[in-house]
């Protein structure tokens, strides 16, 4: 016999935000025995209103808020050691090697999905619940979120199936609108509350303050691509493949982007939007996780960023070293190593991996 959504407990990430108080709101109206969670996984003290605070103390209060307002049970679970170790660590170590990672990547695998998830379900629970834009069917398929703009597949395509199959995305299926529209009408105390633009879980913490304290860049040169010096950097750490900026262009002053960083002469390459350096059509991934594995010559899709559209792959394969080849069917601008590379089945997220 088949429980009633009453007997059917669902543990939310509550993280302060709109979206997962919605979530957690739509749960509640469908009959689940619904309980708050607020994850604590770093701790920087920051400054405001004259005084050092927690990082994460401003979102707790609004999840305290939000579970009050709901009448539901809130704990707030301590990960801070499995995201030091996962997530923070791999973070600077990339910076340090000059890739530029994802972090809130391995978040959700490792935080939300992983040490999150197994908690949940060792604590009872027959479903964990998030405030991202995805959806999924119940069979661990992951898929896109009917709102295209806000649809978050991208940062979940390293989840794991198990954690999917035991995981509802309760506005996956709404547009950002009627979120706010839902939180306003629910009465909800964060209903007007602007979305976090931060590092997964740091907060709205600058990157380069985070790292300044635990890397130190060495200065170096800036060159065209055609080999003029035009300036100096204070660290290739500092600078992503693609980014524009004002560095001092020659002939009328067109922007220019980074194309290219070298770390054997702590130079920093740049050139104009049609620099060739900035193109390619073969992309390396390494590191894959398959959610679902496509059959080999699988028409398939790839997204190299959030909120990239869709890109074509021409052909794919596999090395025997694993490292997967995409050949796309049009030149990509600015793929940067260290970020990671999703793939796609229409509108179904296949999974995904590192690109070098």
């Amino acid at each position: 016999m088949s429980r009633s959504k009453t007997e059917e407990m669902v543990f939310v990430g509550l993280s302060g935000g709109v979206d997962s108080a919605v979530s957690a709101y739509l749960l509640l109206q469908e009959g689940y025995d619904v309980r708050g969670v607020f994850m604590k996984n770093f701790t920087k003290m920051v400054k405001k209103n004259g005084e050092y605070t927690p990082c994460w103390t401003a979102e707790w209060y609004d999840a305290l808020r939000v579970a009050a307002h709901l009448k539901i049970p809130l704990e707030r679970w301590d990960f801070e050691n499995e995201y030091r170790a996962e997530v923070y660590d791999y973070f600077t170590r990339e910076y340090a090697a000059g890739r530029t990672p994802n972090p809130d990547v391995l978040c959700n695998s490792e935080i939300k999905f992983g040490a999150f998830f197994d908690r949940a379900r060792a604590s009872g629970a027959t479903f964990i619940a998030t405030g991202h834009y995805a959806q999924t069917d119940g069979t661990g398929k992951l898929l896109c979120a009917a709102d295209a703009d806000k649809d978050q597949t991208y940062f979940l395509q390293q989840v794991s199936r198990a954690a999917l199959e035991h995981t509802k995305f309760p506005i996956g299926h709404l547009k950002k609108s009627d979120v706010r529209e839902i939180a306003r009408a629910a009465g909800l105390p964060v209903a007007e509350k602007k979305d976090s633009t931060g590092i997964c879980f740091v907060g709205e913490v600058p990157i380069k303050e985070l790292l300044a304290e635990l890397i130190h860049p060495s200065a170096g040169n800036i060159i065209t691509s055609s080999g003029e010096k035009i300036g100096t950097h204070d660290g290739l750490e500092w600078y992503t493949i693609g980014q524009r900026h004002g560095f001092g262009a020659t002939g009328g002053g067109a922007p220019l982007y980074v194309v290219a960083k070298n770390f054997a002469t702590h130079e920093l390459v740049v050139g104009d939007e049609h620099d060739a350096m900035l193109y390619t059509r073969d992309v390396h991934v390494q590191n894959v996780h398959w959610i679902h594995a496509p059959e080999i010559g699988e028409k398939l899709c790839a997204r190299f960023r959030h909120r990239q559209p869709l890109q074509e792959i021409f052909e794919w394969s596999f090395a025997d070293s694993g490292q997967l080849t995409l050949r796309m069917a049009e030149l990509q601008r600015a793929i940067t190593p260290g970020q990671f590379a999703a793939v796609y089945r229409a509108h179904e997220c296949l999974g995904g991996g590192v690109i070098v």
